[in-house]
């Protein structure tokens, strides 16, 4: 987890600094629900999210990110089942004007999914871990509050993870701040 922060505020400051040289480039910071789902049942976790984005034009632009899917915790009277799953992404968005400060977007691209999975018993721990690259989508509404702040809602696929083929999607809201 240690290295996954590291990663997480090396990326917000190359998106900071990036963003002092691109004009209509982006920040977002979501947090929400993350649905994993497989053939044992569905389990909610917390979701937490920072990308950074910029504009080509009006309608398109680039998204980066990272995404922490949170932490699934089973446990026994003699084992414990802890999951931990999360994601960096890279996808192209295209956003469409609904009213003067209503917008949609969509955005479609691959995100690298990383899974690991504890099995701890009384006499044993199992550790598995796995990296898939899948593609990702994503829809969302973001309402402009002010010229650089915009609240955003949004749903995001990123596929099947993992050995148990687990399902992971996420429904966050959040705020983005435009450079």
């Amino acid at each position: 987890m240690k290295n996954y922060f590291m990663m997480a505020l090396l990326g917000a400051t190359l998106a900071i600094s990036l963003a002092a040289q691109a004009e209509q480039s982006y920040v977002k910071a979501n947090i929400g629900s993350s649905v994993y789902k497989n053939s044992d049942g569905k389990f909610d976790e917390t979701a937490v999210s920072l990308a950074y984005g910029f504009k080509v034009d009006e309608n398109f632009g680039v998204e980066g990110g990272v995404i922490d899917f949170g932490q699934g915790e089973q446990r026994g009277l003699l084992y414990s089942n802890i999951t931990e799953r999360r994601a960096i992404y890279l996808a192209g968005v295209s956003t469409i004007p609904l009213q003067d400060k209503l917008s949609a977007f969509g955005k479609l691209g691959i995100a690298v999914n990383q899974y690991e999975n504890r099995f701890v018993t009384t006499v044993s721990n199992e550790i598995e871990k796995t990296t898939r690259t899948r593609p990702m989508m994503g829809l969302g509404l973001a309402y402009k509050f002010t010229k650089e702040i915009d609240g955003t809602i949004e749903y995001q696929y990123f596929g099947k993870v993992g050995e148990d083929r687990l399902e992971v999607s996420t429904m966050t809201a959040g705020v983005k701040y435009n450079f």
